[in-house]
């Protein structure tokens, strides 16, 4: 048998990148989001099977037979972008260890108030709803997978999922920056970093005050 082939972010599969988005799909739905035959994506799905990307698990469903869903292994997790990695933990930890939760609280909070800076620079003079849109393009650019769907912004992917991890104000100074370039109180209504599919930030309900980053 020959060497496995080594895939790089820049030639992951397009495969790999429908299962982030929507999570475990069978051949049949794979296929119709790809726009080509079932035959072409099973023999895709069975490469990545070999290569350790993909796993495949039975699926009992109420009526018919059952089914076989595919989905991500941690080595095709592997191949999606971590800006910030290990080495960003590693001197995170160190401040909390040095200097105290506080210390790291400050360093987050002036972080999130430059990226504000810059984010406006790029929504200035937008209507709301292409603000919405250009974070998203934003987001996308910074590694998120991010889009605009009717349930609001949406992130397949965190970059800096270990961070959030152990830093969980991370996530919460990101809601606060959403609100702050959005001008719009937001909720997130699902949750990477509590077992959801996706980050989702959906607009409040009408009266409530964004958060200050």
């Amino acid at each position: 048998m020959g060497s496995m082939h080594e895939y790089t972010e820049a030639d992951r599969p397009a495969i790999l990148d429908l299962l982030k988005v929507h999570g475990p799909s069978n051949a049949p739905a794979l296929a119709k989001l790809r726009g080509v035959n079932e035959t072409a994506v099973r023999q895709q799905l069975a490469v990545l099977q070999r290569e350790g990307l993909v796993e495949r698990r039975e699926e009992r469903r109420k009526r018919g037979r059952p089914t076989h869903l595919y989905g991500l292994t941690a080595k095709a997790e592997a191949l999606f972008p971590n800006a910030y990695g290990p080495f960003a933990l590693g001197i995170l930890r160190q401040i909390r260890e040095t200097d105290g939760e506080k210390k790291v609280e400050s360093l987050l909070r002036k972080r999130t108030q430059r990226l504000a800076r810059d984010y406006r620079e790029r929504l200035r003079g937008r209507p709301l709803s292409d603000r919405w849109q250009e974070l998203a393009r934003i987001r996308d650019e910074e590694g998120y997978m991010a889009l605009v769907r009717s349930r609001g912004l949406v992130e397949h992917h965190c970059p800096i999922a270990a961070i959030a991890k152990e830093f969980p104000l991370v996530c919460q100074m990101e809601k606060a920056l959403f609100e702050a370039v959005l001008g719009t109180k937001l909720d997130r209504v699902e949750h990477l970093a509590s077992g959801g599919r996706a980050c989702v930030y959906a607009r409040a309900l009408p009266g409530s005050r964004p958060s200050a980053p």
